[in-house]
């Protein structure tokens, strides 16, 4: 009985621990949080300690996912769905990765979380970055700055930095070098140095776009230094620099350091998975050997650049992409539109109040006027009149989207509509008016009384002989 009751409790503490996919301490960090932006921060900061290339952090994502599901835990999900998309852009699949983004995005906007909206747009930018797709990919990441504290410096050369090296690839080094001179100058105001040595070096591939390769190559140097003595941030940065310098030498026609560097970059990009670094090197490769008539070697490399280049973006990933770009253009379009009614709304509301600000003032002047003089029956009636038609108007104003879309703005029943609202207000309006009259009238001739008996007291005090 004991050793059953001994197997029950490791069943139950084994199937406690599977059932829980996070680690103690990621779950009491992320409990105490107190904002969704915190809770998102301390899953990102877990995420980050697992390998992305190794099938098991997979697995353990899809869990993670399922158990804040099986909580109704939207944070949790959200935040998991940005890692999920990761996971998805490292192996290439883009189109199901912008489709989550896409999709997740919303969410973010609904609870107004400003870092989940602004991480959002940091993957979708990544992702159409890992697409080739530049242009897209600087547009996402400028959509950052808004959502990035005005104090986080360093996140705001990053940020320039990924719009840099966006336009960088896309061929657009005006604009690039613009935003890479942006970082450069952070950078080193605020003296962080390991992250200089990435904006530097984006600066450089700016120069290498507008095709200045003398002005690049001190700038790819200095970063090689600082990687020579502090480590590269990642296994995809050291490839990308090594790459670099041998699109520099491709194109100065030092074909020898070209095909170097291009080796180098292979040594790192292929154990580590990085299958677009691969590609440029196999196109540096080829294009090497192609101006030195190596035609067995172009062949070999030429074969590999497009068989890499066919997983990476295929016809149909292609227009998957250009798909969902459309789709969540269109919705960024439908909520500036909304944007724009409900400040259209705000300003007829304005209007209405003022409408309506206008008319009681009318009738305290009307009223207090008659009490400070005599008022005759035609005056009466035109002001009445002409407040009949005020209302009548307002009225008109305040019901007329109601009624266009109630009588599908058909004429005949707008003016059956407005022939009614007139036929109740004439009766209110003659009754208001023969009210006014005749309190008018009992107040004319208060006044005219009061003055009277003003005359014959001054008379009946005047001085005898005058």
């Amino acid at each position: 009985m004991k050793k059953l009751l001994v197997l029950l409790m490791i069943f139950s503490i084994a199937y406690s621990a599977y059932s829980q996919p996070l680690p103690d301490s990621t779950q009491t960090k992320y409990y105490s949080a107190k904002t969704d932006q915190e809770k998102g921060e301390v899953l990102l900061e877990y995420f980050k300690r697992l390998p992305i290339k190794d099938e098991k952090t997979s697995a353990s994502i899809l869990e993670i996912k399922s158990w804040f599901g099986k909580k109704n835990d939207e944070v949790g999900k959200n935040y998991t769905d940005l890692y999920v998309a990761k996971i998805l852009v490292y192996n290439s699949n883009f189109p199901a990765a912008l489709h989550l983004l896409f999709s997740v995005l919303p969410k973010f906007e609904t609870v107004n979380d400003s870092s989940g909206i602004r991480i959002t747009y940091q993957i979708i930018g990544g992702t159409y970055m890992a697409a080739k797709d530049y242009v897209q990919a600087a547009e996402y990441i400028k959509k950052e700055i808004a959502f990035a504290p005005k104090n986080d410096r360093d996140l705001l050369s990053r940020i320039y930095n990924g719009i840099a090296c966006a336009y960088g690839e896309g061929k657009m080094a005006d604009s690039g070098m613009v935003y890479a001179e942006k970082a450069v100058k952070m950078d080193t105001e605020s003296k962080n140095f390991r992250q200089l040595a990435v904006s530097t070096s984006t600066l450089g591939e700016n120069y290498i776009a507008a095709g200045e390769h003398d002005i690049a190559l001190p700038y790819l140097r200095r970063t090689a230094l600082y990687y020579s003595q502090q480590g590269a941030p990642s296994p995809y940065m050291d490839a990308y620099l090594k790459n670099d310098f041998a699109e520099v030498f491709l194109a100065t026609n030092n074909f020898d350091s070209s095909n170097y560097y291009s080796q180098q970059a292979l040594l790192i990009s292929i154990p580590n998975g990085v299958k677009d670094q691969s590609m440029r090197s196999y196109e540096y490769l080829y294009k090497s050997f192609e101006q030195t008539n190596q035609q067995d070697s172009l062949n070999k490399y030429f074969r590999l650049a497009m068989v890499t280049k066919d997983s990476l973006l295929s016809l149909e990933k292609i227009k998957s992409i250009q798909a969902l770009t459309f789709q969540e253009q269109m919705r960024q379009q439908e909520i500036e539109a909304e944007k724009l009614k409900i400040e259209e709304e705000r300003k007829q509301n304005i209007q209405y109040v003022l409408i309506a600000l206008g008319i009681i003032i009318f009738i305290t002047l009307f009223m207090g006027l008659s009490r400070m003089m005599i008022v005759n029956e035609r005056l009466i009636s035109f002001l009445a009149v002409l407040g009949l038609l005020i209302v009548f108007e307002f009225f008109n104003l305040l019901i007329h989207p109601w009624l266009g879309h109630f009588t599908h703005e058909s004429p005949v029943l707008m003016l059956l509509g407005l022939v009614v609202l007139a036929s109740l207000l004439i009766p209110l309006h003659h009754r208001l008016e023969h009210w006014i009259k005749e309190k008018m009238i009992e107040k004319n001739k208060a006044i005219r009384l009061a003055a009277a008996k003003k005359t014959i007291a001054a008379l009946d005090n005047k001085p005898e002989g005058k």
